[in-house]
């Protein structure tokens, strides 16, 4: 009967907080530049109502959303990244 593979350590706390403040901070910037667009130029205009209002409120919905993308990319690099490591 084959033998199961020994179980490696975990990686240190530190290395998943490291992890963790960067997956902030990528979420911080791209929501900092969406913020910006969706109600600092979102807002230019009577309500909102002119085309560069609008433009910049979808442009902050566009931002916040890869955002968000780049933070999953982020944890699937990441989780690649440690199963690689433990072969």
């Amino acid at each position: 009967m084959d033998e199961l593979p020994a179980i490696r350590s975990p990686h240190s706390v530190p290395s998943y907080v490291g992890d963790g403040a960067r997956i902030a901070a990528i979420l911080l910037v791209w929501g900092a530049i969406a913020a910006f667009f969706a109600y600092g130029i979102g807002n230019v205009g009577l309500r909102g109502a002119s085309l560069v209002g609008r433009i910049g409120s979808h442009l902050g919905v566009l931002f916040a959303t890869v955002g968000l993308l780049n933070a999953v990319l982020f944890v699937c690099y990441r989780t690649i990244d440690y199963w690689a490591a433990q072969r």
